[in-house]
């Protein structure tokens, strides 16, 4: 694979990632249908384009409404909280630490979700997937993806515009890697584990 054609496609789902999300409520379905199509550019070498990042964005609103209410009241709540603990409010020490560990759960919980859609996925199913993996090392990795970005994006504002596709990136490169690790773990001869329909399917072998 050419790793610079991936780079640019990277770079170019970002734009499309933010160009997506300027009404907010869609900015989480933008993100999943980031994943999607660079999850298929790294399986099965597709192209990377407008078109095809539209018609995978259309899919995953027309899963469902949670994926487009939860996520902005999510992040509505952990803003009035982190206005709550800059204004002095009584107990702001525990209220910060609570804070911090809500947007850390939050972080990971979503980029795992959005790596993990599938088209014809549910979203309960594809959380209940994402809180029940046993790969802490994989969280981690997203809590650094997430922060990383974060911190970019703040450093240099107009990153905005290109952020959105390392970190999906990132979200599907650790998917690949738990589920390689779960298959790893079943050892030879025993199928993978299965999962419902919105689990990655397993990465193909060398021929």
């Amino acid at each position: 694979m050419n790793r610079f054609a991936l780079f640019a496609d990277c770079l170019l789902v970002g734009c499309c990632t933010a160009v997506a999300a300027v009404p907010v409520v869609t900015a989480y379905p933008a993100l999943v249908a980031g994943c999607a199509v660079l999850r298929e550019r790294v399986l099965d070498d597709r192209s990377v384009g407008p078109r095809h990042y539209l018609r995978r964005l259309g899919e995953v609103v027309r899963s469902g409404p949670a994926g487009l209410v939860l996520p902005p009241l999510a992040g509505l709540l952990l803003g009035l909280d982190a206005l709550a603990v800059a204004a002095g409010v009584p107990g702001r020490g525990p209220l910060a630490a609570g804070l911090v560990l809500a947007a850390a759960m939050a972080a990971v919980l979503g980029l795992r979700i959005a790596a993990g859609w599938r088209p014809g996925a549910r979203w309960p199913e594809l959380l209940r997937a994402a809180v029940s993996r046993p790969d802490p090392a994989g969280a981690v990795l997203l809590l650094l993806a997430a922060g990383t970005a974060a911190a970019v994006a703040i450093a240099v504002p107009v990153t905005l515009l290109l952020v959105a596709g390392p970190l999906a990136l990132a979200a599907v490169a650790v998917d690949l890697r738990s589920v390689t690790a779960s298959r790893a773990g079943s050892g030879p001869g025993t199928p993978a584990p299965s999962g419902p329909p919105g689990s990655p399917r397993p990465v193909p072998g060398p021929g």
